[in-house]
Parts: structure tokens; C-alpha cells; sequence
């Protein structure tokens, strides 16, 4: 219900972080009516001679006409977390996690805990304070202890933003009042760079925790600023590429923990298998600590977010020992069966496969890796494909005609080339359906791609050139504008793939369902957006083929490939490339090459992967 305020708020409010806090504190204070308050909350009060009375007056007008009856403190969380501005979302990866993820943390982390009124639980990144609240409330019912004291000795949060300190404060005093505590409190909440931990300097009260709890902020790489980039190298985790901002953010915990002590966290499920992940890997193999990962997989946790995440906990004690479990639909089971896998089964390097370990090792000892098989490509990468890729809507002698914006541009039949969308391709379509023409301006000289020069392109392909002009405001937005040093403004976005072999086997980059693929001995097409094997030796590929088209294959991309919604995997060829591929004899070649039901293929093709 409170979801119908949000595009209201976002019209009508400033980013002005003390004009929100005193809308939303002292919107509570109505709806719950309460009388009486402590001082920090009696600031916030929005009294009928103050400047944003007229403000305070328009947004309860609004939600009376939304029917809107109640503001109870988990709608404060969400309201807080929502006015929090775009730019300031982009740097610090602030996201709402949902009551019922706060809750199975903490049920798993303070549950088996013999000491409630001793214990001293951190949020590293605590936002406006979801996790910290949910703690005090669990201990508060376990013993009885006052709000006051909890604060004071039980609960610490850390945020880079001091805006959500200053909410913390504010939503932990309104569970005090709630509770009928209005007394003033003191509180254990630092407004730093979580990053700094291993600077000099550090807070030594932040340190020593018997519980980390908390979803650390999710930030790529390429959203980092140069100072963030700087400090996440002083952690061994993040010294294998490109880092994500949440990926540190284990190691701190873990640091910070005392032994035996305990982490639970949402977080992202890519560190399982990413390259940038590597070391993180290692640091857990290394280590020996104790884990378990509940997998969400395609699952959305996060309303309107394309993030995949998974449940993960830590206990600080060496037993070589991962455990494992697939919640595709996030039933959130108090208890499930964990698979137990041993890191030493594991490699830090390949990466993780977790679900269905047994079967996936089995198949990936067979003979050799897809990877040393076969050279896998992506498509070229105009940047602007819009452009450069069209259906010609009719031909007349040494031109294909093209249509955009309600004109026909006449095209040099010589300059384009055959080009396929292999993500379109599946079982219903043939290859012709999913042509279309693109314009080349390259000329492949000794095996390489070489950009035409600006005068030849006037003069020998003048239509062609003409157009290009004519999108050229288009080309240069390309790369967000960067103005990157292309060699030529119509050069392609990219370099790659504009030379292929003429032996090439297309399939899609993302699949619901067992793969078709379609080989080709062409040595004037070409690919774009999907992927593609590629060779010489057209009899290895349709070995190749029958394989990826099995059963087997698209089982073990279901239980290791990337999920999306909606029942996608990702083949991307860090997700496929340690499928093994058997050595077979020329003789077995040539059987499997004449079965033509997946059936049959998948029977002939156990017993190499030595499966039932």
C-alpha cells in the first residue's frame, strides 16, 4: 500500500536530507500517535509554525486520498531507503533487504548464541539500520534487556553516508518510544568507510564481534570511484581483476570476527564463479572456516533488480567444509538438507560448482575441457547496431535499400555482408529467418580486417558513405559518449570477431531449453549478439554438435551456468568452458554422428560420462 507515496515523494520532495527526515519522523508520530518522545526525535517534529508545515500538510492530504491507515516502523525502512538519491545509489549500492531475509539471518546467526545479553553484533555497511533494529528487538524479547543498554552494548553499525547514521539513530529511537522507552540513548553507530579497516587509525570498539550481519553494498567495478578502487587493494580478496565492491567486505568480516564467531549476509551469488572472484575463493579455501550458501539462483530477491543473490554464513572455526543448498523459489526453509562438499574437492581458479557437485565433477573429468576443443566468439560489436544491421526491404542491381525514419537509403550491395542473431536461433527457426545484412566497412586482407579509408568509402561506395553521414550524431553517442578514439567516426564499437573462420556453429547466449545449433561452412557470414564455435574441421563440430544438443550438456548448464528469470541459463564460455568433451574413436564418431533423437544420443552418450 505505502508503495502508492513513492512517485508522490518523488515529485514533490528535495533531496535535502534533514527536510525528509523530519516528513517521514514526524509522519510516524501521527499515524502512531504518539505524545511523548526524547529529545532527538522532538527535533524532527514538524510543529504548525515551521517552514515545511505547508509540506507535511500536502503529503498527509495524499495519503489520506490513498487510504493509507498505518506507518509502522518497517515502512520507515523502505521510505528511508527509497528517497536515498539515484547517484548516491550508484556509489554505495544501497538496496531495501525484505523482513523475511533479515529474519532468516538472524534466526541463523543468533539462535545457537549462549550469551544474547553479552553478544555484540555488527552491520559493516548498515544503511539506515533494517538489520540493527531487528537485532535489538530479538535480544530485547530474548532477555528482557532494556533498548537502552542494547544500544549501548550490543549492537554496532558502520555506514560510509552520514545521512543514514542519522537515520539509524532515528529509527532505533522510534523502537525505543514504540516500546515505551524515552529515555536519551547512546549508540554505537560510525559514520566511516568500512574500506579504512585496514588503514591506521581504525575504531578499535569496531572490532571483535561475535556476529556480522548485513547486505554489503553492490557496486561493479566499473561504478567504483578511484579512491574506493585504491582501498579495495589493500584486501588480498580483491586482487584478481576488476573488482565488485561487495567482495572485500567478506574478508573485513571475517576479520572483524572473533573465533567462532558467526557472518550472515545477502549478497551476490556471482562470487561462485567470477573471475574478479578468484581470490576470494581462495581466501575461503584457505581459511577452512565453515560456510553454508543457500542459492537463490534466477530467483528475484529484490523488487525491479536484476541481481542474484544467495543467503551466506561463516562461522570463524576451521572444518574444511562448504555446505550447499539450491532455494530457487526462496521458500526459506528453517531447515533444509545442505550438500557438504570439502574444499579440496573445490577449484578457486575454475570456480565453484556447487549444485549437483558429484555429477558436474564426473562430467568434467571427461577427456578434454570444451574450452582446448574448441575456440568459442561473440559476435561483432558495432555499438550501434541499429545502424549498421538492417532487412533489406527490397533489391535493385547494386543496391539493398533500407528504410529508417520514413526514408529508403540505397545501400552497395559490395559492402554489406550476411550476418545472424544467434540468440534468436531455437528449434522453430532456420537459419534464413534469422539473417539480415549489415554494412561492413572493413576489407579482410592476409586473415585481418582492415578499416576502409574515408576517401575510398566516398568514392566507392558513395550510398553507403551518404547514410553513415547521416547517423553520424547517432555514432558519436556511442560508449555514452566518451568520445573513445575510434580510427575512423564509423568504425565498429569494437574489434572483435570481424574476421571468423568459415567453419562456425551458431547458438544463443542465453537458453530456457535444450540447445539447437546450427553448423555453417560460410565463409562470408557473419555473427552478432549471440556466439558461436568456430574451426576448421566441419566433422568436429558436428561431434560437437550432438553433444551441446544433448540432454547431458543441458543439464549441467542448469545446475552450473548463470541463472536469469524466467528459466534462463547463461552459455557464456565462463560457465560452459570446463564441460569435458570425450575422446572418442573415429569408429564411435561415426555412431553417434547417426543418431538423430536426443533420446537416443543422451543413452549412447552415458556411458562416457559414466553416468546411470
Amino acid at each position: 500500500m505505502l508503495q502508492r507515496i513513492f512517485p508522490f515523494l518523488k515529485r514533490n520532495l528535495t533531496q535535502d536530507p534533514l527536510l525528509i527526515n523530519r516528513i517521514f519522523v514526524s509522519l510516524y508520530i501521527i499515524y502512531n500517535k504518539v505524545s511523548t518522545y526524547n529529545n532527538i526525535i522532538g527535533r524532527y517534529i514538524i510543529n504548525d509554525d515551521d517552514y515545511d508545515y505547508d509540506l507535511l500538510g500536502q503529503v498527509l492530504n495524499f495519503l489520506e486520498k490513498q487510504e493509507i491507515k498505518k506507518i509502522d516502523l518497517e515502512d520507515m525502512i523502505k521510505l528511508f531507503e527509497f528517497v536515498i538519491s539515484p547517484s548516491d545509489r550508484i556509489v554505495t549500492g544501497a538496496i531495501y533487504t525484505p523482513r523475511k531475509i533479515r529474519k532468516r539471518i538472524l534466526e541463523s546467526c543468533l539462535s545457537n548464541h549462549k550469551d544474547l545479553s553479552s553478544i555484540r553484533v555488527a552491520d559493516i555497511a548498515c544503511g539506515c539500520g533494517g538489520f540493527l533494529m531487528d537485532v535489538a528487538k530479538y535480544i530485547h524479547k530474548k532477555t528482557g534487556k532494556s533498548y537502552q543498554h542494547i544500544y549501548r552494548e550490543n549492537i554496532f553499525g558502520i555506514d560510509i553516508q552520514s545521512y543514514s547514521i542519522e537515520r539509524c539513530k532515528i529509527l532505533l529511537n522510534l523502537l525505543a518510544i514504540s516500546e515505551g522507552e524515552n529515555s536519551e540513548l547512546e549508540f554505537n553507530l560510525l559514520n566511516a568507510d568500512t574500506l579504512d579497516f585496514h588503514s591506521g587509525g581504525w575504531n578499535p570498539a569496531f572490532n571483535d564481534f561475535d556476529v556480522v550481519v548485513g547486505n554489503p553494498p553492490y557496486v561493479c567495478g566499473r561504478n567504483m570511484g578511484n579512491t574506493t578502487k585504491e582501498k579495495t587493494k589493500m584486501y588480498d580478496v580483491c586482487n584478481s581483476g576488476s573488482t565488485d565492491l561487495y567482495i572485500p567486505f567478506f574478508q573485513i568480516a571475517v576479520e572483524m570476527l572473533k573465533e567462532n564467531g558467526m557472518m550472515g549476509y545477502i549478497t551476490m551469488n556471482t562470487f561462485l564463479k567470477s573471475l574478479n572472484a578468484r581470490e576470494l575463493r581462495s581466501f575461503f579455501m584457505n581459511s577452512g572456516f565453515d560456510i553454508q550458501i543457500i542459492d537463490f539462483r534466477g530467483h528475484q530477491i529484490f523488487q525491479g533488480k536484476s541481481t542474484y543473490t544467495c543467503l551466506f554464513f561463516l562461522r570463524k572455526t576451521q572444518t574444511g567444509m562448504l555446505h550447499y543448498y539450491c532455494d530457487e523459489k526462496a521458500e526459506l526453509k528453517k531447515h533444509v538438507n545442505f550438500s557438504t562438499i570439502r574444499y579440496s574437492m573445490l577449484d578457486a581458479d575454475k570456480g565453484w560448482n556447487l549444485n549437483e557437485h558429484e555429477t558436474s565433477n564426473i562430467i568434467e573429468s571427461v577427456g578434454v575441457p570444451l574450452a582446448k576443443y574448441c575456440q568459442s566468439r561473440h559476435g561483432i560489436a558495432t555499438l550501434s547496431n541499429k545502424t549498421y544491421i538492417f532487412n533489406a526491404i527490397r533489391v535493385s542491381g547494386d543496391f539493398f535499400y533500407l528504410e529508417k525514419d520514413n526514408m529508403e537509403y540505397p545501400i552497395e550491395r559490395e559492402i554489406c555482408k550476411d550476418i545472424v542473431n544467434s540468440n534468436k536461433l531455437n528449434s522453430d527457426k532456420c537459419l534464413n529467418d534469422i539473417k539480415h545484412k549489415v554494412i561492413f566497412p572493413y576489407q579482410i586482407q592476409d586473415g585481418k580486417a582492415v578499416l576502409i579509408d574515408e576517401d575510398d568509402m566516398r568514392r566507392k561506395y558513395p550510398m553507403a558513405y551518404a547514410y553513415l553521414v547521416s547517423q553520424r550524431e547517432v555514432l558519436a553517442g556511442r560508449d555514452k559518449g566518451k568520445g573513445r578514439d575510434y580510427p575512423v567516426w564509423y568504425a565498429y564499437g569494437r574489434t572483435q570477431s570481424l574476421v571468423m573462420p568459415a567453419v562456425k556453429m551458431f547458438f544463443p547466449k542465453i537458453a530456457n531449453k535444450p540447445l539447437h545449433c546450427v553448423i555453417v561452412n560460410d565463409s562470408n557470414l557473419w555473427l552478432y549478439n549471440g556466439m558461436a564455435f568456430v574451426g576448421d574441421d566441419e566433422r568436429k563440430m558436428m561431434v560437437l554438435q550432438k553433444i551441446l544438443e544433448s540432454s547431458i550438456f543441458w543439464n549441467y548448464v542448469v545446475a552450473n551456468s548463470k541463472p536469469y528469470s524466467s528459466g534462463y541459463y547463461s552459455l557464456n564460455g565462463a560457465n560452459i568452458k570446463n564441460f569435458g568433451i570425450p575422446k572418442f574413436s573415429e569408429g564411435e564418431e561415426n555412431e553417434l554422428l547417426l543418431l538423430q533423437n536426443r533420446e537416443d544420443i543422451d543413452k549412447w552418450l552415458c556411458r562416457f560420462y559414466k553416468l546411470a
